[in-house]
């Protein structure tokens, strides 16, 4: 009888943090690892939601660029052909977590995992699925977009 209740509360308990993972992808900096964690549209915002974990020996960082002259993080809406760069509100500071300069950067210890959100245009309605490319990892392709 315990063991069941075990397994009721894994089921409940751990069941919803193993699928908000919608997909992972290791970096090109020796040890991190990206987790693409939702996405989430409220009307005409798309919240999109990782975390980068360091899996390595040594202190790592995290570069992840969504403004400036390049910017290698964004979503794509290949349905429309349209690319959505990160939101700014009216003084141009970034709708992200916190930042420096035109994106993310921030120290990992060996061990560590740190979450970031970035809020992009929604695309319209019609559209359930997006491409999400952050950088220096691969793209994460037909993420199913929440409504909410």
């Amino acid at each position: 009888m315990r063991r069941w209740i075990v397994y009721a509360l894994c089921l409940f308990v751990c069941a919803p943090l193993f699928a908000a993972n919608l997909g992972s992808a290791p970096m090109n900096v020796d040890g991190l690892t990206l987790e693409l964690l939702s996405l989430e549209r409220k009307g005409n915002v798309l919240t999109v939601k990782w975390a980068v974990r360091n899996d390595g020996k040594g202190e790592k960082h995290v570069d992840i660029d969504l403004a400036g002259s390049r910017p290698t993080s964004y979503v794509i809406d290949e349905e429309n052909g349209t690319k959505y760069f990160t939101l700014t509100d009216k003084d141009g500071a970034l709708l992200a977590t916190e930042h420096e300069y035109d994106g993310i950067w921030e120290k990992l210890e060996p061990g560590q995992t740190k979450r970031f959100w970035a809020k992009y245009p929604a695309p319209p309605p019609a559209v359930k699925a997006v491409n999400v490319l952050f950088t220096d990892t691969e793209p994460f392709e037909s993420i199913a977009i929440t409504d909410k």
